[in-house]
């Protein structure tokens, strides 16, 4: 049906006034109850009606071998809600292939019951221990219903017509007792040694039954009652209850019942037990066992020879007959390398046990510990082990080992003598005077350059070393063990120094003056000689470096390396010097100082014609006549040659063709040899040379003018100026050279110096010591490599000679003590003994490396301090003694001694008792034992009292110990003592007589007949006549059924005595607390698993609703008492059930809210072991017309055009009764305000428009007031 819009066109404002108006008068301010803007969305539909099972997996039970319609308990409410219109059929569709199943419905209220039962009719039934469980998967299938109800409106229901839902359901099937227990065997047979110990299992029973729970659980008894044996109910283990005795019966033939818990409780009378036979054979034992006498030598030496006997044995028996025969006696432990047997002599039961293998001290050195094993022949078969301590003496059957056989060592040849070099290391592993060694040298030392401590193995420097004499040595080391003579051992090891060398040599030149010629005008680098000198050290001491030490420079370098010596310019024998005197030092690499050597070099420089002879004047030019006479001399030249020595020549070498012209080859002199008038040139030039023999001047001229003169004789010469000649300067240049020649020639005093012959001078100064600590005082337990001291010197020459290393001459007979070459450092290398050496007092050296070497010596006390390093030592660790134990205090038993070789307090001892014990006592001075409290035997039959002796160390004191076993002798005073002081023993009510229920145990410790315990009931008012006691074992039986509804605790008093005179006892208290026993057998029973009932609404709390019975077929008593209570459903906390099972109401129902509910009610018994069944009960609340019909919608607000026809729809009202839902019926309208004109009628809720014609000029809004009710009753009226 088309709805109205929900809004007012042109009046929606003035409606709205009028309807907030309208709304404070019945709504209240602010509370619209509708928004402007039109309606809320309702709540989503559904897509349509859904079939559903309460839950989706049940777990449900049956009983095996059902008889009739037996039906599932289910855990909880088991099928689906109803849907309306639908009728639900179930059905099972898996998991019954063997159709022991059927599936049946019953509607209560809105739900539909799923029922599972057995079928009947069927050749099969169901059997729990063939299969006890089933998965079941049953369906519910829904279909529209042909019956429906007139008022049911289908406009909510989809076009469906079958539903379905399928669930998973568990069948348990439940046990009955149904099987008797089964024996497998039937019959047992056991062997019991006639000697086994009271309590002890001798065997087990076994049957089975198939059944469950109490129907499974198995009793067992004896069906004869018997004394000797018994049987746990539970578990079917016979242990023995009394001492067995073969010579009084040699079998036990006994039978056993096995009965399961449900019959003996529920069916007493009708109890089929399975029974068991069982025989035991009692054997007779052997008692006594065989006892070891052993005489042995003290010790055997170790290589003995073969078949030695180290020891006769005896064994005896004190068993008779076969038991009494020794079977054998044989080594069974002790013996891992079977270096020993044991061999029968002709004596009965004699043997002697026998080396057959040669024993090695070293290899067993605590010696063997052999167990003797003596076996009789009785049955048991009995053994005694004993233990024969075998004590190997030494012999001297090992030589001595060094740790290696080659030691290689590096010693310094600056080391002084008595340098500590190395330490062997030897052993011996035999013991005493076999593993004492002595260390000797025998071989590589031929020099006596070493020395060795024959105690310690420390070798040292004997002689000074010198590496450039002998680098190595190869040392043979004997070590020589103390055995006897003709027995000793040794070894020997090689020790090999190398002797590292120390810059000790200068280097040495070959000859230290040496002269070489060398001519001038050689090229620069050009060498001259090569020097070489030669260093004895070794490596980088003996590399070597020459350098030229001139303090003026020289035009020569020396190669460091090589030592050849070069120019450096070239020489000039007329203007250098011409003899040269080189220092040459060569120096080697030594550390941390050099060493060098100078030696002197002379150059002498010889002259070479490397001078051209050179005139004084060339381009002579002058005027000769003509009639000069053969012979004149006509000029004379000179050239002057700057080599010394050198003799000059002249000649004319062209312009003398025709031989006019003569020169004097020693003068130089031109001279005519020609009548010059017959010359026809006037003019004559001659070219004129000079040479030294081997070079040539430059050639120079004279330029002659030949004219005629009358001057007979005519000599040119600078003086007549008659010839011009250009001067060279060469006479000049000559004084020069001469002059520079006689000043470098000239002796140069800064030459002249002595060879230097040290480097460093002569050693003048010996080395002193400084700081030197007057006293050392170390601890004997100082640690090895320790440093006690760094001692400082001084020396003040330099280098070698003012370079120091210290040693120790001599004052360390131990070899404890390593002084340090270089640094001085003196450290501990050896343990030090104060008990053997307190005090040492060391020679200390310093040397320095001079030449000759100088020394300073010191003496260097060194106190070996005490630390508490040994303990004291009892003069007997183990002591034994006897005391009765009525000894009085104070009594002294003895007197303990132990000494301390420490000194002071260390070693001063005080004694103290370890043992916890306040029975004795010990002086801490004088070391006396004495009884301190009251001595009981049977409290304590054999102290072990440790005893400590401590030194009085403040720092760490030590201690020793000793052991003193005191055996106290027996006084008989004391009466049974039980082992505990009360028994509470829980008993089931359902254990079957004869059962023991308790071992009661008293022990006396006294000896003899006063130990010997029997057992009894002290008679009272509250012994029961139920139980048993055996008189000699103490055990305790039930020798009549128990009831815990009769009485749940017994209350027994024992006695035990003991067998002395006069007999003492003790008595103690057994409580027997009966357990009680499940005999619920049945759950209380509804008589329908659900029921349906109803209660108005509206009803006060506390309205009776309905009452549901249970009842309880056990036997009246708690197992039948029932309680009710309600444990489920959605009515919880709205009912209560009480004990009657009257169910009430909690609170007031409202149908309008929830028109029933379910309830799962419980009846529970208050058995041990409660037992319950459930009902669902359906409360349906009946419906009171307490609801006033009501409109959807409080306030409508329709529009209409005006001039609208009659009968024109304004709008259609909804309303609704709560009341009603169930029955639906129409409501009546009625238009009581608003419409006095009458323009609006109403019919079944729709309001049409009449023929009065609407004007919204005359009126634009009408507000119509319209009545509902009920159609009985009007007096609920709603306005709007």
């Amino acid at each position: 049906m088309a709805r109205t819009p929900w809004s007012v066109r042109g009046a929606r404002a003035l409606l709205a006034a009028a309807l907030l108006v309208l709304s404070h008068q019945v709504l209240g301010d602010n509370q619209l109850p509708f928004d402007l803007d039109g309606p809320s969305e309702g709540p989503p539909q559904s897509d349509g009606p859904e079939l559903r099972f309460s839950s989706s997996y049940y777990n449900v039970s049956i009983p095996e071998n059902p008889v009739g319609k037996v039906y599932v308990t289910p855990t909880e409410k088991m099928g689906v809600f109803k849907v309306p219109g639908f009728d639900v059929k179930y059905k099972i569709v898996d998991g019954d292939k063997d159709k022991f199943f059927k599936a049946e419905e019953r509607e209560v209220g809105d739900f539909c019951f799923l029922l599972l039962r057995a079928r009947t009719g069927t050749r099969d039934v169901l059997n729990r221990e063939r299969k006890d469980k089933y998965t079941l998967r049953v369906k519910a299938l829904a279909r529209r219903s042909s019956r429906e109800p007139l008022t049911f409106d289908y406009s909510d229901i989809s076009s469906q017509s079958e539903l379905q839902a399928e669930v998973q359901v568990q069948v348990t099937v439940l046990d009955t007792n149904d099987l008797n227990p089964l024996f497998y065997p039937t019959d047992y047979e056991q062997t019991v040694l006639e000697d086994t110990p009271l309590h002890k299992s001798i065997l087990r029973v076994h049957a089975d039954d198939a059944d469950t729970g109490l129907n499974g659980e198995i009793y067992y008894s004896f069906l004869e009652s018997t004394q000797q044996f018994a049987i746990h109910p539970v578990t079917g283990i016979v242990t023995l209850t009394r001492p067995l005795r073969y010579n009084k019966k040699a079998t036990h033939n006994l039978t056993v019942l096995a009965r399961d818990r449900s019959t003996l409780l529920f069916r007493p009378g009708k109890s089929n037990p399975s029974t068991a036979r069982l025989k035991i054979h009692v054997r007779q034992v052997n008692l006594h066992n065989p006892e070891i006498m052993v005489h042995s030598l003290p010790e055997v030496f170790e290589q003995s020879t073969n078949a030695r006997t180290f020891a006769i044995v005896k064994v005896k028996d004190r068993d008779e007959g076969v038991h009494g025969e020794i079977e054998s006696l044989e080594i069974v432990d002790g013996d891992p390398d079977g270096h020993f047997r044991v061999r029968e002599t002709e004596v009965k039961n004699e043997y002697r046990i026998e080396l057959i293998g040669l024993l090695d001290r070293e290899r067993s050195p605590k010696g063997y510990n052999l167990t003797l094993k003596a076996s009789d022949k009785g049955v048991p078969q009995k053994h005694i082990y004993k233990a024969v301590p075998v004590h190997i003496s030494d012999i001297n059957d090992n030589s001595p080992i060094f740790s290696k056989e080659i030691y290689e060592v590096d010693v310094s040849e600056s080391a002084p003598i008595n340098y500590q070099i190395i330490r062997l290391k030897v052993d011996d592993i035999d013991q005493g005077k076999n593993a004492k060694v002595v260390l000797q040298i025998v071989g590589g030392n031929e020099g006596g350059e070493f020395s060795i401590n024959p105690k310690t193995g420390v070798l040292y420097t004997a002689k000074l070393l010198d590496t450039e004499k002998k680098s190595s040595y190869a040392l043979t080391v004997s070590a020589i063990d103390s055995g006897r003579s003709g027995v000793r051992k040794q070894s020997s090891a090689k020790v090999k120094i190398n002797i590292q060398d120390m810059n000790d040599n200068d280097p040495l030149f070959e000859s230290n003056d040496i002269v070489y010629e060398m001519n001038e005008n050689e090229p620069a680098g050009s060498s001259v000689t090569k020097v070489q000198a030669r260093d004895k050290d070794l490596g980088e001491n003996s590399y070597i470096s020459y350098s030229i030490v001139n303090l003026d420079p020289v035009p020569f370098e020396i190669d460091h390396f090589s030592g050849v010596v070069r120019t450096t310019q070239v020489l000039d024998y007329e203007s250098m010097r011409r003899d040269y005197s080189l220092r040459i030092r060569a120096s080697d690499w030594g550390q941390p100082f050099r060493r060098q050597t100078e030696m002197q070099l002379r150059i002498t420089v010889k002259d070479i014609n490397d001078n051209r002879p050179q005139f004084e004047k060339v381009a002579c030019k002058g005027r000769v006549s003509r009639s000069l006479p053969i012979g004149s001399e006509i000029i004379t030249f000179s050239a002057i040659d700057f080599d010394a020595g050198n003799i000059i020549s002249y000649r004319i070498v062209a312009g003398n063709e025709d031989n006019c012209f003569a020169m004097d080859q020693t003068s130089g002199t031109l001279v005519v040899t020609c009548d010059l008038s017959d010359l026809r040139t006037d003019e004559r030039i001659v070219n004129v040379t000079a040479t030294d023999g081997l070079n040539f001047a430059d050639v120079t001229f004279v330029r002659m003018q030949l004219i005629n003169s009358k001057r007979t004789h005519q000599f040119v010469s600078d003086a007549d100026a008659a010839f011009d000649c250009m001067d060279t300067g060469v006479a000049r240049r000559l004084t020069e050279v001469l002059a520079s020649a006689e000043k470098n020639n000239g002796e140069e005093q800064s030459e002249i110096f002595a060879m230097m012959p040290s480097r460093y001078g002569d050693n003048v100064h010996s080395p002193e010591f400084l700081n030197f600590p007057p006293e050392i005082r170390i601890n004997e337990s100082i640690a090895l490599n320790t440093v006690i001291a760094v001692l400082q010197a001084r020396d003040r020459d330099l280098g070698y000679n003012g370079k120091m290393i210290f040693g120790i001459s001599n004052g360390d007979s131990d070899s404890a003590f390593n002084l340090n070459l270089e640094t001085g450092e003196l450290r501990v290398v050896g343990y030090l003994d104060r008990e053997q050496e307190s005090e040492y007092y060391l020679n200390v050296t310093v040397y320095d490396l001079g030449k000759p070497q100088k020394s300073a010596s010191r003496v260097l006390p060194i106190t070996i301090l005490d630390i508490n390093d040994n303990a004291p030592k009892f003069s007997k660790n183990v002591a034994s003694f006897k005391v009765s134990e009525n000894a009085k205090n104070g009594t002294r038993i003895m007197t303990m001694n132990a000494t301390d070789i420490d000194e002071g307090e260390n070693a001063r001892v005080v004694y103290s008792l370890e043992t916890d014990t306040k029975d004795f006592v010990i002086h801490p001075v004088s070391g006396a034992i004495t009884v301190a409290g009251k001595l009981d035997r049977e409290r304590q039959s054999m102290y072990e009292l440790k005893i400590r002796a401590s030194d009085s160390s403040k720092t760490r004191p030590l201690s020793s110990f000793a052991l003193v076993r005191v055996v106290v002798d027996d006084v008989n005073d004391n009466a049974p003592k039980f082992s505990i002081d009360q028994y509470a023993i829980k008993v089931r009510e359902d254990i079957p007589t004869e059962t023991v229920i308790a071992a009661i145990n008293a022990v006396d410790p006294d000896l003899g007949k006063g130990g010997v315990v029997t057992y009894s009931f002290v008679h009272g008012p509250d012994t029961s006549s139920s139980f048993s006691i055996d008189n000699a074992t103490g055990t305790l039986r039930l020798t009549q059924p128990l009831d815990f509804e009769q009485r749940q605790l017994h209350s027994l008093v024992i006695r035990a005595s003991d067998w002395g005179t006069p007999s003492l006892s003790s008595e103690v208290t057994v409580e027997v607390e009966v357990v009680d026993v499940n005999e619920n057998l049945y759950p209380p029973q509804f008589s329908d698993f659900v029921v349906s009932v109803a209660v108005a609404e509206n009803q006060p709390p506390g309205t009776h609703v309905a009452r549901v019975l249970a009842t309880d077929k056990d036997a009246p008593g708690d197992d039948s008492r029932i309680s009710y209570s309600i444990r489920g459903g959605d009515g919880v906390g709205l009912f209560a059930i009480d004990n009657q099972g009257n169910i009430s109401t909690l609170a007031v129902l409202d149908r309008e809210s929830k028109k029933s509910y379910w309830l799962t009610v419980f009846a529970q018994d208050h058995g041990v072991v409660p037992l319950h069944s459930r009902i669902e009960v359906y409360v349906e609340v009946l419906n009171v017309n307490d609801n006033t019909p009501l409109t959807l919608q409080p306030v409508y607000y329709p529009s209409i055009a005006e001039n609208s026809p009659a009968g024109q729809e304004v709008l259609t009202l909804e309303a609704r009764d709560d009341d009603l839902e169930d029955r639906p019926q129409p409501l009546l309208f009625r238009i009581t305000a608003g419409n006095a004109g009458s323009f609006f009628t109403i019919d079944n809720g729709t309001i049409r428009t009449t023929e009065r014609k609407l004007d919204r000029e005359n009126q634009a809004e009408h507000i119509l007031e319209v009545r509902t009710r009920f159609p009985i009753d009007c007096r609920n009226i709603f306005s709007f």
